[in-house]
């Protein structure tokens, strides 16, 4: 029997051009209020010449976020800016909270988990908004956007079955978790980029696998189908239109050579109304990782994402973000960090 633990759930909710945001952080019982520990701050924007952004580091784009260790100055009045202008001379770095001037709202609920709360006031707003776009979409992708660097035939690479797990296990409840909450009951799924779990609740119907590993597909309980196809070398999902009641890629996303392809593709197989939600954590296979993904923060990697949705007409696009929760003592990672991974996600209606 597990032990449950008594926890509050703080959700910060906002809208911005992509669609509807939630940032979820869980947090101990006993944490006080947060409505009077909540501020955004002043806006604060400066115009800056282009030299002093350290583009030999990373490219200089309009919209997106940047530590301000990249400026060759001293005097920078926040950790972190956004570009929301730029030109050949300057552009305009923001330095405000990403919130700042936009409408937001906190609630909060108790509820017992299975794992005990570690998340901090401090967390509802350290990430919160970078998600968000502006009027003008931010310009996410460079010319290598999606090299990689381990660029042989990826068959070869994954050739042999691993069987690990790309999360920990109280992350993997949680994507298990959001996933019982927004795919279609008694949906008809298919499971993108599939390996050995699918972490998929039992309200699913059937599951179809598509994955590069025979081995690992073989040992994945939850397929009742399982193909193998190598869908960077061909993004053409080998499925009749209208197939499916939702698609699902679970942390697996980032090593699509041909992501904008595979996105349109999802879009065909699904019904009218079917769902494609696309989780994501923060590690990853750094030899098969397109180059964009390692250049992004994680919040900017989901906001990509929901972007590639709408652009391939995705409807209701929505991000969710959860965090806080304790990594468990047998994770690999128990000695070092003392929360679990976090889920991102997004997704989008057909």
């Amino acid at each position: 029997m597990k032990l449950l633990h008594s926890a509050l759930r703080f959700r910060v909710n906002y809208f911005s051009d992509l669609g509807r945001h939630q940032l979820v952080v869980w947090m101990p019982g006993d944490t006080p209020p947060v409505d009077a520990q909540v501020d955004v701050g002043p806006k604060i924007e400066h115009e800056v010449p282009n030299e002093v952004f350290r583009s030999d580091i990373a490219p200089l784009k309009t919209g997106r976020f940047y530590p301000s260790q990249l400026l060759h100055a001293d005097d920078a009045p926040a950790p972190m800016f956004r570009v929301t202008k730029l030109n050949e001379a300057s552009f305009a770095a923001n330095f405000s909270h990403p919130l700042q001037g936009r409408i937001f709202s906190i609630d909060s609920g108790k509820s017992d988990v299975s794992t005990e709360p570690v998340g901090k006031v401090e967390q509802l707003l350290e990430w919160s908004g970078m998600e968000t776009q502006m009027p003008t979409p931010t310009d996410f992708e460079g010319t290598d956007a999606f090299s990689r660097e381990d660029e042989s035939p990826d068959p070869e690479f994954y050739a042999l079955a691993r069987k690990v797990t790309h999360v920990d296990a109280v992350c993997a409840r949680r994507i298990q978790a959001l996933y019982r909450t927004v795919l279609p009951e008694n949906a008809r799924v298919l499971d993108l980029m599939a390996g050995w779990r699918s972490h998929l609740p039992d309200t699913v119907q059937s599951a179809v696998g598509l994955g590069l590993n025979a081995e690992e597909l073989a040992d994945n309980p939850q397929l009742a189908e399982r193909i193998v196809k190598d869908i960077n070398a061909d993004p053409t999902l080998p499925f009749a239109d209208a197939s499916f009641d939702a698609v699902v890629c679970t942390v697996s996303f980032e090593y699509l050579t041909q992501p904008h392809k595979i996105v349109a593709e999802a879009k065909r197989v699904l019904k009218p109304g079917g769902m494609f939600a696309v989780t994501l954590s923060h590690r990853y296979f750094p030899p098969k990782v397109i180059k964009l993904w390692t250049q992004l923060h994680p919040m900017e990697r989901m906001a990509w994402v929901g972007m590639l949705l709408k652009r391939a007409g995705f409807k209701k696009v929505e991000t969710y973000v959860e965090r806080g929760l304790k990594r468990p003592k047998d994770d690999r990672y128990a000695g070092t960090l003392a929360e679990s991974d976090p889920l991102f996600a997004t997704w989008g209606v057909a």
